[in-house]
């Protein structure tokens, strides 16, 4: 047996360690931080309680609030700029997986010439950046603890991957207060986002035993509580639970890699700017279905974890009780169809090109073609 396994960063997990954030900026030797998010989470009155924690510790702040959703190239270089000139120390990122990519792209330009694409791809970052502590508000992405940041390439409207060393925060400080704020159709959204890393991670060609325990665990922590913290946002336990669950989600996928859902959602949020998590969620039970025949025994393991009776079941039986648990969820959770979306179907053979050249097909378990892609599409519309 042999693997290669890892995260990036230290990780401080539990209610109210986001006030640690000054003691930890301090003790990181940082005098000045660029501190990334969006106007969303400022306006929720979460940056200004961080910022003060920064300031009794003798940090100072320089705030941007122009993250995008999906990232684009462009705000990445304007920020990049800022801190730049600013001559920070240390970079921060408050919020989702937007403003955690935007904070990782930003601080390879700190340590790296521009412009950002020239590091699409694994393992083409050089030179490390500050150091990076991210504070995660949504349980979904699971930014915080992966090598990888997303980012969009406004001129070949491409999403993409930069992953591997110097990529990933330094520290991340993981507060379920910090989600309870969260509106339910992003619960939603994000939830079903982690639980897509989550399987994908199990399936993957590059699975291996770490990254099978964490998904695994992962799954069931997600599928027990995502309903739970939709329902009611203040749920601090179903909130807790979902943001450790969408963190071991990361733990395995960032080194077991994805698979077809996401190099499916890439392009559809590229092109139509559908939120991440909503792309996922749309496409993944259709990808789990052609998927199926593949891997059967670990299908049977995912639907345990969800929950499950799968006694007297055949491996056919309980991958087909997995596809509809998902879809059941989606229904609860409220999740659109791509034509409620505003996707057209004409774009479904320019999405499947786009698909087939995202890294994470191949690691699928299923090799899909063209026509494949568009038939899954399909069944999402």
């Amino acid at each position: 047996m042999e693997f290669m396994f890892g995260i990036p960063s230290f990780v401080h997990f539990g209610a109210g360690v986001s006030q640690k954030l000054g003691e930890m900026a301090a003790g990181l030797g940082a005098r000045k931080a660029f501190v990334v998010f969006d106007k969303g989470v400022k306006a929720a009155g979460i940056v200004d309680g961080l910022v003060a924690s920064l300031a009794a510790a003798g940090v100072e702040a320089v705030e941007y609030d122009g993250v995008l959703p999906n990232p684009p190239d462009m705000q990445v270089e304007e920020a990049a700029a800022l801190a730049r000139a600013a001559n920070v120390e240390l970079v921060v990122a408050i919020g989702g997986g937007s403003a955690i990519d935007s904070a990782k792209a930003i601080n390879i330009l700190l340590g790296n010439p521009s412009p950002i694409r020239l590091y699409e791809g694994f393992n083409l970052v050089k030179v490390p950046g500050k150091p990076l502590i991210a504070i995660p508000t949504t349980a979904g992405t699971a930014s915080e603890v992966t090598a990888v940041s997303v980012v969009t390439d406004t001129v070949r409207i491409k999403k993409m991957v930069i992953g591997g060393q110097f990529v990933g925060p330094t520290i991340a400080l993981a507060d379920p207060l910090l989600t309870v704020g969260m509106p339910p159709a992003i619960t939603a959204a994000t939830g079903m986002d982690a639980l897509t890393h989550a399987i994908e991670a199990y399936v993957s060609k590059a699975a291996m035993v770490p990254t099978d325990v964490m998904a695994l665990k992962a799954i069931e922590l997600i599928c027990g509580n995502l309903a739970r913290a939709f329902a009611n946002g203040a749920d601090i336990e179903a909130r807790s639970a979902m943001l450790l669950g969408s963190m071991m989600a990361g733990f395995a996928f960032n080194s077991a890699v994805l698979g077809l859902v996401h190099s499916i959602a890439h392009p559809l949020s590229a092109h139509f700017h559908l939120p991440h998590g909503t792309a996922n969620a749309i496409g993944l039970p259709h990808v789990m279905a052609f998927n199926a025949q593949m891997v059967p025994a670990r299908y049977r393991d995912i639907a345990v974890a969800m929950g499950i009776d799968v006694e007297g079941l055949s491996a056919g039986e309980a991958a087909k009780a997995v596809v509809e648990q998902v879809k059941a969820l989606n229904k609860v959770l409220g999740i659109p169809t791509l034509q409620a979306c505003g996707v057209p179907r004409d774009s479904f053979e320019r999405l499947a090109e786009d698909a087939l050249l995202e890294d994470a097909t191949f690691f699928n378990p299923r090799v899909p073609g063209k026509q494949d892609i568009i038939s899954i599409l399909e069944c999402a519309y």
